[in-house]
């Protein structure tokens, strides 16, 4: 009988340590915080859960992954960054009843904010009642409001037709502009950066062309006056010898 009962708690432990073994990783959530003046975070991130405490101090817990939860993540990585968080009541259980109140030490004034759009468009529920996967998009933007419709400033994506080119070649590169609902249009106007300097600006098409004339890895953006910054990309240039 021992012998029997040593045999199954091996294969219990056994059981177990496969379970382990085999349990998928956390799914990673692509997220940009955008302040008003630079970006603070571009990454995916394991969106954090459980207990946060808003700007009273008020305790409150979420197993669920959110928007705010990859925020908060985002905050603490390499680069931390401090959040204000304040608390609305009567939105749910939760962490629905958070909103951003500031961002890295920084309060709005009253006709700005702290926005969330998912792939590119504006939600309907806050941070921390928007669930996110690996799929979504997240981006978290500080943003003024028109007066007049209170929508956002659109906020740019960026494209280009190769990652990878010979030194002294030509890469185009696409900028577009996305309205609160999601709807893409062409952003004329907007400056391309290259290595944080600006080179050139989009057509009417939204597209420019830039010569990278040496070898090397270049960081690309673009901005636009009215317009949120787009995300960075990279493009490399190989040495032809």
């Amino acid at each position: 009988m021992a012998t029997r009962l040593r045999v199954t708690a091996a294969a219990i432990a056994a059981l177990i340590a496969l379970a382990i073994s085999a349990a998928p990783a956390a799914a990673e959530t692509p997220i940009r915080v955008e302040d008003s003046k630079a970006t603070l975070f571009q990454g995916s991130v394991t969106p954090f859960t459980g207990t946060l405490r808003d700007n009273t101090g008020a305790s409150h817990a979420t197993g669920k992954s959110t928007a705010l939860g990859a925020l908060v993540a985002a905050s603490r990585g390499a680069k931390p960054f401090t959040l204000d968080l304040g608390w609305f009541d009567g939105l749910g259980g939760g962490w629905a009843g958070f909103y951003l109140a500031g961002v890295n030490g920084r309060t709005p004034p009253s006709n700005a904010f702290g926005a969330l759009k998912v792939d590119q468009k504006l939600t309907s529920v806050g941070l921390g009642g928007q669930t996110v996967g690996d799929k979504a998009n997240v981006l978290v933007y500080y943003t003024t409001t028109d007066p007049e419709t209170f929508a956002t400033e659109p906020t740019l994506g960026i494209g280009t037709s190769a990652t990878t080119v010979a030194a002294g070649g030509r890469v185009t590169i696409t900028v577009s502009q996305y309205n609160d609902a999601g709807t893409k249009s062409a952003a004329a106007g907007a400056w391309i950066l290259v290595n944080g300097h600006q080179r050139v600006q989009t057509g009417m098409t939204g597209t420019a062309t830039i010569r990278l004339a040496n070898a090397g890895q270049f960081r690309i953006k673009a901005t636009k006056a009215g317009a949120i910054r787009s995300r960075k990309l990279w493009v490399t240039a190989t040495s032809s010898s």
